[in-house]
């Protein structure tokens, strides 16, 4: 693989974001900056790129590395269309790895079955030697057996706790899955570094140059730092720390942000709700299918409102998982109080929201972090789960971009595939892989092509307080680079679901390349 700090990328047709060239042929790379644009430098060897199109180095703005990389060693339960087809799955591992041994499996989703319903404890239960947790599709809620919850502090009378919710006696939802995830092996530093990897690794060849990690404990922030520290880690990380790990937290608050080369921490993650296909998130009204139910709160007031306040005070950015309606209005409610320019707060997915509440995001400049394939993921049974008066609160981009707001996008792999083509696909076109449905789902929300590329460079870029060296191709920027063999600003918008991947370049350093 070419290696050179110093090179010429020529013929090429480069999409730089930037209004005073916006289109390029040429860019030179000096030192893992941009040295100049259509100026070739004729002491540097060249590359040729023979007409392929050159964005701004993608970039995932929600992403959980370790939780992408250990998924991929657990049983992969997506796609899969029935509790049959879960079970035989289920079966076929246990009979591999014998009794006793953990189950873990992640992505079952009941919203693809035929009754869409939860499935009951007799499934799962006919295993008897072994533990299973089984993860559902959007992180939110665990289908566990009778052998795993007899290792947890349950009782046989399963109490919900608050903020949490069981169903069928083998489904627990949000702050519900503590108690079981907590009979769970400790992770090792090893294998945490190993899932990390093996995640970089995996998003580097979707052009992925740099992600925001949307939760860290002291073990991903070790394992992140040391790889970092020792040159292993191939693309940038912004990390996000867990609100509810308070000593990392200090020691954070304390000492300032964490910058160690590639790696990038100032920021807290928290959440208020769960999620729409668990019947956790937030609502100002119940859930139509569930008429008794508004959702789940996960952190008191008083909590949220004490993280707001040591994030407002040590001047970290604070970054808020926030899905349903009500859920977004807690969020502003807080971040109001704390209001200061440019203090760049997030609401992470902002799935559900009113349009006054878009206005007060408006008001006090709140950033909304939004991923655009939980649209198309979960529109064939959003007007059950909320009603057609209401389906038009979901993934309002184009109202968003309107009102002058940066939308920093991302996929929130594994719980979508992390493609940032995929995403972009859904961002100007909210259909799914297979054309559904004609024109789009609320086709009025569409982003145009340039606003779509926006999200996932220049707006991302401006979620982590790098607008003024990343996300645009300009002469002094940092060399972060994707190159793709189409043009993904002008081709049919199903190429772009074909489009592939030919080098990605992270400061000057071709860390993937298919040339």
């Amino acid at each position: 693989m070419f290696t050179d700090n110093n090179y010429n990328l020529t013929n090429g047709n480069i999409i730089t974001l930037n209004d005073i060239v916006p289109i390029a042929n040429t860019i030179t790379v000096s030192n893992n900056r941009i040295e100049s644009i259509n100026s070739p430098n004729s002491r540097y060897k060249s590359i040729d790129l023979n007409g392929l199109t050159v964005l701004p180095g993608l970039v995932d703005s929600h992403f959980h590395l370790s939780n992408f990389g250990k998924r991929l060693e657990m049983i992969n339960l997506k796609g899969l269309q029935s509790i049959q087809e879960v079970f035989d799955v289920v079966n076929e591992k246990i009979n591999e790895v014998g009794p006793k041994t953990f189950i873990h499996g992640f992505g079952w989703d009941q919203t693809r079955w035929n009754t869409q319903e939860f499935p009951t404890n007799d499934i799962l239960d006919y295993f008897t030697d072994n533990p299973i947790i089984l993860t559902r599709i959007d992180g939110h809620s665990l289908w566990t057996n009778k052998a795993a919850i007899n290792l947890s502090t349950y009782t046989d009378d399963l109490i919900s706790p608050e903020g949490g919710d069981i169903i069928n006696q083998c489904i627990f939802i949000d702050n519900a899955m503590d108690a079981i995830r907590a009979i769970i092996p400790k992770n090792s530093i090893e294998e945490t570094t190993r899932w990390i990897k093996t995640a970089a690794n995996k998003a580097m060849t979707w052009g992925i140059t740099n992600v925001h990690d949307a939760w860290q404990d002291p073990l991903i922030f070790e394992s992140i730092n040391n790889l970092s520290e020792s040159n292993e880690l191939p693309i940038r990380c912004y990390g996000m720390v867990g609100a509810s790990y308070l000593e990392l937290i200090s020691d954070m608050l304390n000492n300032g942000h964490y910058i160690n080369k590639n790696y990038t921490v100032r920021a807290v993650k928290a959440f208020i709700d769960g999620a729409l296909g668990s019947r956790g998130a937030a609502l100002l009204e119940p859930y139509s299918d569930a008429p008794n139910s508004c959702g789940l709160t996960l952190i008191s007031h008083d909590e949220f409102l004490d993280i707001a306040s040591k994030c407002s005070e040590a001047n970290f950015q604070l970054c808020t998982h926030a899905i349903g309606d009500k859920g977004n209005r807690m969020v502003i409610d807080v971040y109001s109080k704390y209001f200061k320019e440019d203090y760049r707060w997030r609401i992470e997915h902002a799935q559900m929201i009113t349009y006054e509440d878009m206005l007060r995001c408006q008001q006090f400049q709140i950033v909304p972090s939004m991923q655009p394939s939980h649209c198309t993921s979960d529109m064939r049974w959003m007007k059950d789960r909320i009603g057609e008066h209401r389906t038009h609160r979901i993934s309002r981009w184009k109202t968003f971009a309107d009102l002058g707001l940066p939308i920093p996008g991302g996929s929130d792999c594994p719980i979508e595939d992390g493609n940032p083509l995929f995403e972009y696909y859904a961002a100007i076109t909210r259909k799914d892989h297979d054309g559904f449905p004609e024109g789009g789902w609320h086709p009025d929300e569409i982003l145009d092509r340039m606003s779509a590329l926006k999200m996932f460079t220049t707006w991302a870029a401006y979620g982590e307080f790098s607008e003024k060296k990343r996300g645009k191709i300009e002469i002094g920027f940092d060399a972060d680079f994707t190159v793709l063999n189409n043009d993904i600003t002008s081709c049919e918008p199903e190429e772009i679901l074909h489009t592939d991947v030919i080098m990605t370049i992270v400061g000057g350093k071709i860390v993937y390349s298919k040339l």
